[in-house]
């Protein structure tokens, strides 16, 4: 895992979530990061629900499936917005630095 790499994948996903963010009263946004076990891969949404509007999902980014690599970028990301984070598909999947599992979720 590249140092450099990973800045430039949490600045690259910054700046994608930063031309979706428009806080408003009432707004949600969360970070949705889903497991693709056939790619095998992590996708990166940008879930958005405004007040009287549907919600929708943007694609941040694809990223392979470290998962040290997952948890450099994600402290990266969570250091610049405090999102609600939620994780699918990742079974049994645990952090590299505690060993604790990777928690799933629930419908949004």
């Amino acid at each position: 895992m590249n140092k450099l790499d990973v800045s430039t994948t949490v600045t690259t996903i910054n700046h994608r979530i930063a031309r979706q963010f428009h806080p408003k009263s009432g707004s949600r946004y969360t970070i949705l990061i889903v497991h693709d076990p056939y790619a095998p891969a992590f996708n990166w949404f940008l879930n958005i629900k405004h007040p009287h509007q549907n919600a929708r999902s943007q694609p941040l980014a694809v990223l392979p499936s470290d998962l040290q690599w997952l948890e450099a970028v994600l402290k990266g990301v969570s250091e610049q917005y405090h999102f609600t984070i939620n994780y699918r598909n990742c079974g049994n999947l645990r952090w590299p630095t505690t060993g604790r599992l990777i928690e799933q979720t629930g419908d949004l």
